[in-house]
């Protein structure tokens, strides 16, 4: 079992990561927990929406600050987030911990290599990006709708707030720029995963104790990381987040898919 002094860093890291990337706590949370604790996962996936919302109250806050949070745009997306997060936390028990962690890594490096691409050419690059005559229908209501209970459904299965997914769709879709697409994923996060874990309290399904060690380590983690985001160069941030999601990608196959094979 991980000791407290274990759950503060993994905390901090958590909120490091989604105050410069704007993504959910899942990315470390439900690898490090699934591997070292003997929680059953629905109940390590529940933990960490809980610690979503303690990150993303700090970090959207922070961002909402420096006028980088642009809600109209989300609004529609807010609202089928919302209603998938309900049915999503029921589904979560008949998906198996080694699903989720190569379904969330695959997304991690496809989207963190095209972000690095982005930061060092300083455009968004075209193989995430739709041709505006495609990317306008995702601004109708119901199309944007629709996508949000897809995120909605993937934020209670993964455990996760739809920080990484409505990213892409404000950044690569919409095209916000950087920072207010990190700012405004993070405060859509924030709601839905308070529509998501409700669904897991409901159901007994949530480690309180340790979701309020981690999240308040992450509050703390992603007031400072995102309080330096709001500073720096948009290419080099792109750059950051492509790093970011690259890197612990390749540490979740490798600790949870490649050296169980050789064991």
């Amino acid at each position: 079992m991980i000791s407290t002094i274990g759950l503060i860093i993994l905390g901090l890291v958590t909120g490091v990561i989604t105050g410069v990337t704007g993504a959910s706590g899942v990315l470390v949370i439900v690898p490090i927990l699934a591997t070292i604790t003997d929680m059953p996962l629905h109940a390590v996936l529940g933990t960490s929406l809980l610690v979503d919302i303690l990150a993303s109250i700090f970090v959207s806050y922070t961002y909402a600050r420096n006028k980088h949070v642009d809600i109209k745009k989300a609004v529609w997306l807010l609202v089928g987030a919302l209603i998938g997060a309900q049915a999503g936390s029921f589904f979560a028990v008949g998906f198996s911990k080694l699903f989720i962690i190569i379904a969330i890594a695959a997304g991690m490096l496809f989207f963190g290599i095209s972000m690095w691409r982005s930061g060092v050419t300083q455009r968004t690059p075209r193989f995430i990006t739709l041709a505006e005559h495609h990317a306008a229908y995702l601004r109708t209501p119901a199309v944007m709708v629709i996508l949000g209970i897809l995120i909605g459904l993937a934020t209670g299965i993964f455990g996760a707030g739809g920080g990484l997914a409505i990213f892409i769709i404000l950044f690569s879709f919409l095209r916000l720029p950087i920072k207010t697409a990190v700012g405004t994923s993070t405060f859509v996060m924030l709601l839905t995963a308070l529509s998501g874990v409700a669904g897991y309290v409901q159901y007994n399904n949530l480690n309180l104790e340790t979701g309020l060690i981690i999240g308040a380590a992450a509050a703390l983690g992603g007031t400072f990381s995102a309080s330096i985001a709001n500073r720096i160069r948009d290419d080099i941030l792109a750059r950051l987040i492509g790093a970011f999601f690259v890197l612990l990608a390749l540490a979740m196959l490798a600790l949870k898919v490649a050296m169980p094979l050789f064991m």
